[in-house]
């Protein structure tokens, strides 16, 4: 169970006592995350869930409870601070940063299907939509990746050098806008999720009841965020290899294509993008993975899956083109 900050029920009750939220009943610590400390938290008036913040700059904080505030009034489904009855929403619980938001309902889907993914493509071309008039620079944006990469190469990666070594190379001159037709300048941004993997998606059935987990939120390319969620909803993996899945593929990008048209900048770029959606997991996986060896109690997902699909973007660009 990823709970980096226990809390007893005790403390808990205390701190959703300032809330209208009736009387505490229970609270459960919420297992998966790999980031932030979360509890299922039961009161008389319904379901929330408390969020201690462990990572990232706390200086953000408000943004992230103004673009939930936002997204939320735009009638998107997704989690918002509640502000206590001192009109409060960020609060300090145990020297961290502290949230409660509802609970939204519906489950994770594991196994996704092609009306999932574009229900999926739809959601995230609103979400692109309505984004407020915001800004944040990201902590983990695309320099970041790359340099970490280049890191990694000279240290844990140096196996994966033959091919990956040309790949980060073409990503950095692209980055810098050097000898390359169509300049990542070019391409529609907006604030993005950054993090939209099949664990912060809710479904009752086959449509979207919830999007959480916005803490990797920033200004960014809306293509990379596309690329993010192909990435892990529309790969098979097999034993031997992964590939792109064609059918839920062309249901996601359609599907957000019927709202936000792709423009032949972003569809150039489509096959690097992908290399770098990738790329940046593989790197904060793998980073994190060395961190935290052998700490018991949190919960470090494989880099060996994003490990994988960069290197089948980097050797098959045509199929990621073929596709959009």
């Amino acid at each position: 169970m990823s709970v980096f900050t226990t809390l007893s029920h005790t403390e808990i009750a205390q701190f959703v006592s300032r809330f209208d939220v009736g009387d505490f009943i229970d609270a459960q610590g919420v297992s998966g995350g790999s980031e932030n400390t979360n509890y299922f938290v039961e009161c008389s008036a319904g379901s929330y869930v408390l969020t201690l913040v462990e990572r990232g700059p706390r200086a953000d904080l408000p943004f992230f409870i103004e673009l939930l505030d936002c997204l939320h009034a735009a009638d998107m489904p997704v989690p918002y601070a509640i502000a206590d009855r001192a009109g409060v929403a960020l609060h300090t619980l145990k020297d961290k940063p502290a949230l409660l938001q509802p609970k939204l309902s519906g489950e994770h889907v594991e196994h996704v299907n092609t009306a999932q993914c574009a229900a999926l493509g739809d959601m995230l071309a609103r979400l692109h939509q309505s984004a407020c008039d915001l800004t944040r620079a990201s902590d983990r944006g695309p320099a970041w990746t790359v340099n970490k990469a280049l890191n990694l190469l000279d240290e844990s990666w140096r196996q994966h050098q033959s091919w990956l070594e040309p790949a980060l190379l073409q990503l950095r001159d692209w980055l810098e806008f050097s000898g390359n037709k169509t300049p990542a300048k070019a391409l529609p941004a907006t604030i993005i999720h950054g993090d939209l993997f099949r664990d912060n998606a809710l479904f009752q059935g086959d449509d979207i009841s919830g999007i959480i987990d916005f803490y990797n939120a920033a200004s960014g390319w809306t293509l990379f965020d596309i690329a993010v969620c192909v990435n892990d909803w529309c790969v098979d993996v097999n034993v031997d290899d992964v590939a792109l899945n064609p059918e839920r593929t062309r249901a996601l990008l359609d599907a957000y294509a019927s709202k936000r048209p792709f423009s032949d900048e972003e569809q150039h770029c489509w096959p690097l993008m992908l290399q770098l959606a990738a790329l940046r997991f593989w790197v904060s996986r793998q980073q994190y993975a060395l961190e935290h060896k052998g700490q018991a109690g949190i919960l470090i997902k494989d880099p060996e899956y994003f490990h994988r699909v960069t290197k089948m973007h980097v050797l098959n660009p045509e199929m990621a083109l073929s596709l959009l």
